[in-house]
């Protein structure tokens, strides 16, 4: 039996939405980067890729890139080694430049030591990461503090943490930028804080909210701040919040190289659910 792999890239952001949305939602909180980034994409706007692999006349799997570096892929179907080549191929044909990858481990991972190989560039691993998905909060908060949203009275503080996360996560960053992303940020709402004896100790960021799942992110607690466990309660306090609020899931990625936060995660409740890892192309 011969199994057909077909690329279908789309030029039409409203026919791919239909398209791919009901495939996507199948794993809500293992595809929360790809499906949250789409659901927040207004009609005016122009993906640089929006593609689905096509196995056996069904889509196996969705690709979209809105960022400079890298395109997302989805949770997938199962696809064999030759089955992944053929999917680099087209890629390759597809577009004159494919800057990085980022999703399912084993799947991205193939596709790009193929790609790299078919064009002759070399394959930068950048980090791995899990995905965790939680559905009921067990570690309650520990430490004698609140949580709080971010205000706007807040934001230098903010900026200077925001710049940080992002040189401690190597994400490129300039204070501008990070002054740019906190006023966002802090203007979304979706930005608390635990505070302790009326200062700010940890931040964490609701995003991409999907509709069962919502993600943390940007979850960040100054050095001089850190072992007494206020991450801890932070993510705690605000992922019981966020479920409070009617989701069913949250979903965070953490970057396996921190133990630390690893462990934080699970003692709350959260699960390892997906292996993923973010590749970029030299």
């Amino acid at each position: 039996m011969v199994c057909l792999i077909k690329l279908e890239k789309y030029d039409d952001l409203t026919l791919f939405k239909k398209d791919v949305i009901s495939f996507l939602e199948q794993f809500e909180a293992e595809n929360n980067l790809i499906l949250g980034v789409l659901l927040s994409i207004s009609e005016n706007e122009s993906p640089l890729l929006m593609a689905t692999v096509i196995k056996d006349n069904e889509i196996g799997l969705v690709l979209l890139q809105t960022h400079p570096r890298q395109i997302i892929l989805s949770k997938s179907v199962t696809y064999t080694s030759n089955e992944i080549n053929i999917i680099g191929e087209k890629l390759s044909n597809t577009m004159q430049e494919i800057p990085g990858l980022i999703g399912e481990k084993k799947l991205t991972t193939d596709l790009a030591m193929y790609i790299s190989k078919l064009k002759g560039i070399e394959v930068g691993f950048v980090m791995d990461q899990k995905i965790y998905k939680l559905e009921k909060v067990v570690k309650k908060t520990n430490t004698n503090g609140i949580l709080r949203r971010v205000v706007e009275n807040d934001h230098h503080i903010i900026k200077e943490w925001l710049y940080q996360f992002c040189f401690e996560t190597n994400q490129s960053m300039s204070l501008e930028e990070a002054d740019k992303k906190a006023k966002l940020m802090i203007n979304t709402g979706n930005l608390v804080a635990w505070v302790v004896d009326g200062r700010m100790v940890s931040m964490a960021y609701a995003t991409r909210p999907t509709q069962n799942n919502i993600t943390i992110s940007y979850v960040y607690t100054p050095i001089i701040e850190r072992k007494k466990g206020y991450a801890s309660d932070c993510v705690s306090a605000f992922s019981q919040s966020l479920l409070d609020l009617g989701y069913k899931t949250t979903s965070l990625y953490t970057d396996i190289s921190n133990p630390t936060s690893n462990k934080i995660y699970i003692q709350i409740g959260y699960e390892a659910i997906l292996d993923s890892v973010v590749i970029l192309f030299k």
